[in-house]
């Protein structure tokens, strides 16, 4: 009986040794967690794409006619307006051409008019019977043949007077003329190994020149076809060129054409914005960063970027319920609108509160203690510091051509 008892009195201090070390285990506190609330709001959906800068008219300068470059008349990489003399070959040939054709077309004037006075008094003289019907007709193909090589001899003095003519290069419109690539004394001319005398790009307006996947063809082709057929004047300034130093230009251009059709080796589409360039700033051959809206998503879901986690190639948000335990579900990510991500689920709604910081910590039904979400205070791109819309990225071969409009 006494061995019963001392083998309950023993069971009863480990079972109070237990309880008691059970006791003193330390909880886990709920993990500390910043959160943000869904908002709601329409968004422009903006595109950047890396495009090319080039003339609205692009001209490569050479010689109509050969002979020896006598002048060059401008100086290299300065404005020039159309007709101004870029160039000028030795001229004396051509006029001494000229001044022949002028002597030959007065000689054959003067046989003209002989001739014809010769038909005019054989014409009476067969009307009176008395030279043949032959002898009329020899004096008529005469005056004829003699009126031909008149006209002749006048197309021989226009063509030597356009020769002439050739002899002084002009620019063929407003523009940047580049350097000269012949100098002077040196024999040019016309033909498919010409020499290039210089090159001349019309810069204000400037082109700058995107290309569009085929997939984003098919998706804004109605847009295109608006825009295609819209008045110029009438479309909207709504696309940016970005530099590759981050300075934005201070001007914003317009859609101005789409290509004809896709490349079939790269299977996209060229398509061409404008841009006013009075200053000159803007030269052909620069890169730019593009951007344009394309798109207005109404009522959309934002949330901020750092509360997206990808899990497996599935984005994963979190949000706190009002007993301060989390859910978490898949959501499709949408363009960014500056620190905000567009997302889509049906279990997501405006005004729930979505972990950011920490959420990369956080479990489905784990417990949690929340303080408001802070953004930082500087802006992290130029687009967003100015209120920019919903931007996404695109490849170098895409272009916002379509997004030009801002429709």
């Amino acid at each position: 009986m006494q061995a019963a008892m001392k083998r309950l009195v023993v069971v009863s201090v480990l079972a109070a040794a237990l309880v008691s070390c059970e006791k003193k285990k330390p909880e886990m506190p709920p993990v500390a967690v910043t959160v943000a609330p869904v908002a709601q709001q329409d968004v422009d959906v903006e595109f950047t794409w890396v495009g090319l800068l080039n003339g609205f008219q692009n001209a490569d300068v050479r010689a109509q006619v050969t002979g020896y470059l006598m002048t060059q008349d401008y100086k290299e990489g300065s404005l020039v307006k159309k007709g101004d003399v870029l160039f000028t070959i030795d001229m004396r040939p051509f006029q001494a051409a000229l001044a022949q054709a002028q002597a030959d077309y007065a000689q054959k004037v003067a046989q003209a008019q002989l001739a014809q006075i010769t038909l005019d008094r054989q014409t009476d003289l067969y009307k009176k019977k008395v030279i043949s019907e032959q002898e009329y007709d020899v004096s008529a193909q005469d005056a004829a043949a003699a009126a031909a090589a008149a006209a002749a001899a006048q197309a021989s003095v226009q063509a030597a007077q356009i020769n002439l003519n050739y002899c002084t290069i002009r620019a063929p419109f407003d523009g940047i003329a580049g350097r000269a690539q012949a100098q002077i004394g040196d024999l040019v001319g016309p033909g498919g190994s010409a020499t290039v005398l210089t090159q001349i790009s019309q810069v204000d307006p400037i082109k700058a020149i995107f290309y569009i996947t085929e997939e984003q063809y098919l998706k804004f082709s109605d847009l295109l076809s608006q825009l295609q057929y819209a008045e110029q004047t009438k479309l909207p300034n709504l696309v940016s060129l970005t530099f590759a130093n981050g300075k934005q230009y201070e001007r914003k251009g317009h859609f101005y054409f789409v290509n004809r059709q896709v490349d079939s080796s790269t299977g996209s589409i060229a398509v061409e914005t404008l841009f006013e360039n009075p200053d000159n700033v803007l030269r052909p051959g620069l890169f730019a960063r593009v951007t344009a809206p394309v798109l207005n998503l109404k009522g959309a879901l934002l949330v901020p970027q750092q509360a997206l986690v990808e899990l497996q190639g599935t984005m994963m948000l979190s949000v706190v319920k009002p007993d301060n335990t989390v859910a978490t579900f898949p959501v499709k990510q949408g363009p960014n609108h500056g620190r905000m991500a567009v997302v889509e689920s049906p279990n997501l709604k405006p005004g729930m509160n979505v972990v950011v910081g920490g959420a990369e910590k956080v479990r489905p039904g784990m417990t949690v203690t929340t303080s408001p979400y802070k953004a930082p205070e500087t802006a992290s791109d130029p687009a967003q510091a100015k209120g920019g819309g919903a931007k996404a990225a695109a490849s170098p071969t895409s272009t916002p051509a379509a997004a030009a409009s801002g429709h």
